[in-house]
């Protein structure tokens, strides 16, 4: 018998199948290690935590850092509350502040801020943490050379401030679509991404794994770019064409997108904006690689790094040490 070669296409085909598997088989894996640990009585809070670091970890683009135990600050000496987990940019800002083993992380540094809850929590109490970060307010007064000369986050467009994308991740458990819909309500507005714990019959037994909620999945990426990049509202518009192409250039590019060379895009009719929502990267069947495509994909919206405010942050030192110069001399009369 003559031999088999695969072809290119069926080649890509495996590859593409292995790595959708192997998302499904880490989501079991995740669930299961988790429900080992509960029941002998080891699992912390910590440990949690580490699990769910390794694994934003591996999706997360190396030019961000992760941190646990974080508080979040701005230049307004006000704080959150205790961050399980903080993705940041380190590279841009260099201001984390440490103490002990609690770091505080200025808000114009954080891109993504994670909840790591037990099956036991309070709607209520998650909801204010998630408020305690939202009040925070990011500084638009940093200074940066650019092509363009001088600019300051005030007069330059591009570089406004921008706030953290959310993300709950929890072992509670829900057996009923019910539960779900229960959930998402109560924390309406709250997360951008929720993983909960989901138990059901399978063709082979019992299925374990985390299932993903994305209250604003279908929403256009415009909209999530005006939700993200606070400072410029564009209105949920995405226009993607430069304003300094000719009408020719235009008419060329309409053409590409009529014949589908660009398939995996959504134009509006006259192809000037994007009109993809983050429901287009859903994987039917893989939440964990689905959060994969929708956070990397979010975070290639945020306007980062923004403009780091240094004037804004030695400012509230300075203030600092004008009232502990003026404790001392009121100390010394």
């Amino acid at each position: 018998m003559g031999e088999i070669k695969a072809s290119k296409d069926s080649k890509v085909e495996n590859v593409f199948e292995r790595i959708h598997q192997n998302y499904r088989y880490l989501n079991q894996m995740m669930v299961e290690e988790i429900d080992i640990a509960s029941e002998h009585g080891t699992i912390s809070g910590n440990y949690r935590e580490e699990m769910w670091v390794k694994f934003f970890r591996s999706i997360i683009p190396l030019k961000y850092s992760l941190a646990q135990g974080v508080i979040i600050i701005d230049s307004n000496n006000n704080r959150s509350r205790e961050v399980d987990i903080a993705v940041y940019d380190e590279q841009y800002t260099p201001y984390v502040f440490q103490y002990n083993t609690l770091k505080f992380i200025p808000i114009e540094a954080v891109v993504v801020a994670i909840e790591c809850k037990s099956s036991n929590w309070e709607y209520e109490k998650i909801i204010e943490w998630t408020e305690s970060i939202k009040n925070l307010h990011p500084r638009t007064t940093g200074i940066a050379r650019m092509v363009q000369g001088y600019v300051t986050g005030i007069t330059n467009k591009t570089q406004q401030r921008t706030r953290p994308i959310f993300i709950l991740a929890s072992n509670f458990q829900r057996q009923q679509q019910t539960s779900v819909h229960q959930v998402a309500e109560k924390l309406k507005g709250a997360f951008d991404f929720i993983l909960l714990k989901r138990v059901e019959p399978g063709s082979k037994g019992i299925v374990r794994e985390f299932d993903l909620l994305v209250e604003h999945e279908n929403e256009k990426l415009g909209w999530w770019g005006d939700q993200l990049n606070q400072g410029v509202q564009n209105y949920g518009n995405m226009n993607v064409i430069p304003s300094n192409w000719k009408d020719e250039d235009k008419q060329e590019f309409k053409q590409q997108v009529d014949s589908g060379q660009y398939s995996e895009l959504k134009f509006s009719e006259d192809a000037m904006s994007l009109e993809n929502t983050l429901s287009d990267l859903k994987i039917p069947g893989n939440p964990l690689l689905t959060l994969n495509f929708q956070l990397n994909q979010l975070l290639m919206l945020l306007n980062n790094p923004m403009l780091f405010p240094h004037f804004a942050y030695a400012k509230a030192f300075r203030e600092l040490t004008a009232i502990g110069d003026d404790n001392i001399e009121e100390d010394a009369n």
